[in-house]
């Protein structure tokens, strides 16, 4: 694939691999044959090492910089039918990777032991079997999960969430109070299972302790993933750390990164049902991550 003019859309694993070359790490779909920052063939690498080995005093190696091998980043994103007894997110409409923006509203779903993905929104309480695999459930976060042993108390409990029918019928969903998100935090409190069901006792603290460090960590990555996507090379050069001290309190990192602390109390108690779409912004919209573009 040429990630400078494909079009093609991702929603699975694209591959992005990183190296670390002449003090600066790049990201690329595929090797380089030079690098992109000093424009030294790759392969020297290795026969300047070996030189290095053979010769102590020989500054060819030094001249090139050190190199780490390459290796291929984590992806974030999971298929919900493939992870059972868990807590999966995804983009109301759309994909992560593809279609997700600051202001994207997301929906949250409970999975079975089977594998079977149960969510509840404007359309009421709906089940989907494992064996279906629903194209919109492919790429997802997951947010928490139990161990095996609790497998057949978290099916028990969320049939008995379930069988309360008129709780969570199409008549009875509020686009902000009574929404997918409040269908996952009851079910976790009747769960009793920590620390998930203690985080879920409150929306602010289940968000800060288990939404944000899971789209945080999105953000980043597609972030890159689109950086690529356009130019099919990124070079991240690395700065020196600072030793200067500094008496001022800590500030949330800009960038890619999103921050617990930019959740309110009275912003996250109203819901998380936003635009007119069922999932987990308000329209005071807090930042979950920030996707640079």
């Amino acid at each position: 694939m040429l990630p400078t003019t494909s079009t093609t859309t991702i929603t699975s694993d694209p591959g992005i691999l990183c190296f670390h070359h002449c003090n600066v790490k790049v990201f690329c779909f595929t090797l380089p044959h030079t690098c992109p920052h000093c424009t030294a063939p790759l392969y020297a690498d290795a026969d300047a090492n070996t030189n290095a080995n053979a010769d102590p005093n020989s500054d060819v190696d030094k001249a090139v910089g050190p190199r780490l091998l390459p290796f291929r980043l984590p992806y974030p994103f999971v298929r919900a039918t493939q992870h059972p007894c868990a807590i999966v997110l995804r983009p109301s409409t759309g994909d992560f990777l593809n279609d997700y923006n600051n202001a994207t509203d997301l929906h949250i779903a409970v999975t079975t032991s089977g594998g079977d993905i149960v969510e509840f929104d404007r359309i009421g309480l709906r089940r989907h079997r494992r064996d279906d695999n629903p194209m919109e459930w492919r790429q997802s976060l997951l947010v928490g999960d139990v161990p095996e042993p609790w497998h057949d108390f978290w099916d028990e409990v969320l049939q008995q969430i379930c069988a309360q029918s008129v709780r969570w019928s199409i008549a009875s969903y509020e686009e902000e109070t009574h929404n997918c998100y409040a269908f996952v935090l009851a079910f976790l409190q009747a769960l009793g299972h920590a620390p998930l069901s203690e985080a879920a006792r409150s929306k602010t603290a289940f968000c800060e302790q288990c939404i944000v460090p899971r789209t945080t960590t999105a953000g980043k990555y597609i972030s890159l993933y689109r950086k690529l996507r356009r130019s099919g090379v990124y070079v991240h050069r690395q700065h020196p750390k600072s030793r200067t001290k500094s008496n001022r309190r800590p500030t949330s990192s800009s960038g890619s990164l999103g921050s617990a602390n930019s959740y309110s109390s009275d912003v996250l108690s109203k819901g998380y049902s936003g635009g007119g779409v069922p999932g987990l912004g308000v329209r005071t919209r807090p930042t979950l991550c920030t996707i640079e573009e």
